[in-house]
């Protein structure tokens, strides 16, 4: 085991305390583990106590405990102020500030993306993500005769806009970002041809045709819902019936 004079201990907690955004026996720690310095047991059992060492090696100690909520109010005041609100331009803007450093947030709330959430924030890329999104939605509504996810998808990959898969990861389905938005395509009035054809696009998508796959592929897309299908047809299985029967006629 190298043995440390007290001079090479001080000089090494200079060092940390110079390249390290905050100072402490945690950071201290991690810093000290992959390089040849002298660990924190060895530097307090050389000094007493980290403190007495820290003062030993004439390092000024600015650290300030902050709080989950000052962290939080920290990220709300940053995002106000910043143009361009990412990890990086926050880390920049918090020295100025004496706000919060990066490494502090992420080593409260796991990450600096947990931290937003806990903030109820987003980054200047999400924003404008979302942007992107609702401005494609809002022109698909206004270009499209019918927006249905399959309309909507051939047309965005024309234009290179969000996907339908984008859009549903964003607002968990495909229906429900049409219905944040209030753009869901007007409903209309059904009839049996119009039946007909929806099960007949349906099975022939479908590996499993049954009512409940139906059910699942009819959501987000334009055509009769399984209550209209009965309505109409009186059962799924007269529905079905007609279909095989217009089948056999062609």
């Amino acid at each position: 085991m190298k043995r440390w004079t007290e001079q090479q201990i001080l000089s090494c907690l200079q060092q940390a305390a110079n390249e390290l955004e905050e100072f402490d026996t945690k950071q201290y720690t991690l810093w000290a583990r992959s390089k040849d310095v002298p660990s924190l047991s060895t530097v307090i059992y050389k000094f007493g106590s980290w403190r007495e060492a820290v003062q030993a090696a004439e390092i000024k100690m600015t650290y300030r405990y902050y709080s989950d909520e000052d962290i939080l109010t920290a990220l709300n005041e940053a995002a106000e102020e910043l143009d361009v609100f990412t990890s990086q331009t926050y880390r920049e803007w918090a020295k100025v500030a004496q706000a919060p450093s990066l490494t502090l947030i992420s080593s409260r709330f796991g990450s600096w993306s947990n931290a937003l959430r806990e903030a109820k924030l987003q980054t200047t890329t999400a924003r404008n993500n979302e942007e992107r999104i609702i401005h494609a939605l809002i022109e698909a509504s206004a270009e499209l005769e019918r927006l249905t996810s399959q309309h909507y998808a051939v047309w965005a990959q024309e234009k290179g806009y969000p996907t339908v898969a984008t859009i549903a990861r964003k607002y968990g389905s495909w229906s429900y970002a049409l219905f944040v938005l209030d753009i869901a395509p007007p409903k209309r009035k059904w009839d049996e041809e119009d039946v007909i054809a929806a099960l007949r696009l349906a099975k022939h998508e479908l590996n499993h045709f049954s009512i409940l796959h139906y059910r699942k592929w009819a959501e987000g897309r334009n055509v009769p819902s399984t209550s209209t299908i009965n309505a109409l047809f009186g059962s799924w299985t007269a529905a079905l019936k007609c279909l095989e029967e217009q089948k056999v006629m062609q």
